[in-house]
């Protein structure tokens, strides 16, 4: 069993998705996915539990700010990685949610993933 900490990556561009899930792995955690859809997210879910999880808003004109409530309410941390400033209709629970700015650098990458799992 690792004890590295598992992030779940939503994300529905593949090379982004493997992108990121290959920084991460170099970062030291273990990545959940990464998932293309919200449907693919509940099924990595079944039976395991992210330490905080990295979502794409927009999967394919589908928003996953309803995922991504279902797992703050879960108590899993929650940041967003997407092209855009802001997410348009963030429920309250995660107005406090990390947005981060496609492309994105590792440093930023690493201090919002600490911020998250502190």
């Amino acid at each position: 069993m690792s004890d590295r900490y598992k992030i779940l990556v939503v994300e529905d561009d593949a090379l982004i998705a493997m992108e990121l899930e290959e920084r991460l792995q170099d970062m030291g955690y273990d990545v959940l996915g990464p998932a293309a859809t919200v449907e693919d997210a509940r099924q990595v879910l079944d039976g395991q539990r992210p330490d905080a999880a990295l979502l794409d808003s927009n999967l394919a004109g589908v928003s996953s700010t309803q995922l991504a409530a279902s797992l703050a309410a879960a108590g899993v941390p929650v940041a967003f990685c997407t092209g855009y400033d802001t997410i348009k209709n963030l429920p309250p629970e995660l107005k406090n949610a990390p947005i981060l700015t496609k492309p994105i650098g590792d440093a930023d990458l690493l201090k919002v993933l600490k911020q998250l799992i502190s």
